[in-house]
């Protein structure tokens, strides 16, 4: 019985371990793609949005849908841009995995 406790014990922090340093990683992946595609270019010079202001209205899956497909949100939500005052948002060109990481990465701040 005494080692059936250890791996009760066990299995459930190593789950968690790998969970954190996976979410770590999408945090990293995000942030650098978020810089590396320019979007820092627009949205923290003052030619996007802020979206430290605006993101909490949208869930992460709208997040990601915008990101990946612009037009489609306008369209969806019958307004372009979803900001008024700001252009519209270009379509990225990243994959899906650094799309999920970049909705990730702006949903904390």
């Amino acid at each position: 019985m005494g080692r059936l406790w250890k791996w009760i014990i066990l299995v459930p922090i190593a789950v968690f371990a790998v969970w954190a340093a996976v979410h770590s990683y999408e945090l990293e992946v995000g942030k650098e793609s978020f810089a590396r595609l320019g979007c820092a270019s627009c949205h923290l010079s003052g030619g996007g949005p802020n979206l430290a202001r605006i993101l909490p209205q949208y869930d992460e899956k709208t997040v990601v849908d915008f990101i990946r497909d612009p037009e489609a949100v306008y369209k969806k939500l019958g307004r372009k841009p979803l900001n008024p005052g700001f252009g519209v948002m270009h379509q990225v060109k990243a994959t899906d995995f650094q799309i999920d990481a970049m909705a990730k990465y702006l949903k904390t701040w």
